[in-house]
């Protein structure tokens, strides 16, 4: 009776002991190929990190280097904008030089009549004399259509006129008007024959003031192909 049962639990630990001896056959077939697997996989994610922290490295590079182009050209950018501030002020001081210039060349003399023979007046009242045949018109400050001249700039200004006519009942006479304001006549006055007036002033003038001649009331003048009664003026210096 003992002999037939241990018989069946022989067999039963001779069975266990295959299948315990196979799984560790199985396990040590296996366990070289996982580690070789295990190895490659942490040796791929070291290369990776390697490869993340050399690009993170030069993204890095790139953004200091794309920043200090950025800051490079801002100051190109700057330094152009201060350039072309430079050459704007030179250049409107150029133009003030030339305009300063050119405003110095003020000159002027004109006749009352361009052709022909004519008394004028006499007048009750005082009337502005536009002298119609310019000779000169440097800096273009006497309108030959009103017979004012206009200072184009604050200076010094040296005027002259001159009048004529025959004698008899009435004289030769204007004055000069600086805006509005009567400064200094010619005047002569003959029973006969012809009698001629010449005066002159200097004036301190604005831009913009206005100068011209008035014919004196109940006076006459006479002016022909000769030229004789004249207003001029030119500018000394500005200030």
């Amino acid at each position: 009776m003992k002999m037939i049962l241990f018989i069946p639990l022989l067999l039963v630990v001779l069975s266990v002991s295959t299948d315990q001896t196979e799984a560790l056959a199985l396990q040590q077939s296996f366990s070289p190929d996982v580690h070789a697997a295990l190895r490659e996989m942490i040796a791929s994610l070291t290369e990776q990190r390697l490869e993340l922290r050399s690009l993170k490295k030069e993204s890095a590079g790139y953004a200091a280097k794309s920043e200090r182009q950025e800051a490079e050209i801002k100051n190109l950018k700057k330094q152009l904008e201060e350039h072309d501030t430079k050459l704007e002020g030179q250049e409107t001081e150029t133009n003030k030089l030339k305009q300063q210039l050119e405003v110095r060349q003020v000159a002027f003399s004109a006749s009352l009549l361009v052709d022909g023979s004519t008394t004028f007046g006499p007048f009750n009242t005082f009337t502005t004399l536009v002298f119609k045949h310019v000779v000169t018109n440097i800096g273009n400050a006497y309108n030959q259509q009103t017979g004012i001249f206009t200072a184009p700039v604050k200076g010094a200004y040296h005027f002259e006129w001159y009048v004529g006519a025959h004698g008899g009942r009435h004289a030769a006479a204007a004055v000069l008007v600086k805006n509005g304001e009567r400064i200094f006549i010619a005047y002569e006055y003959q029973r006969s024959s012809y009698g001629t007036s010449a005066n002159g002033a200097t004036l301190l003038l604005e831009s913009g003031d206005q100068v011209f001649v008035q014919q004196w009331p109940n006076a006459i003048l006479f002016d022909n192909n000769n030229h004789h009664t004249t207003f001029s003026g030119h500018l000394l210096f500005n200030m």
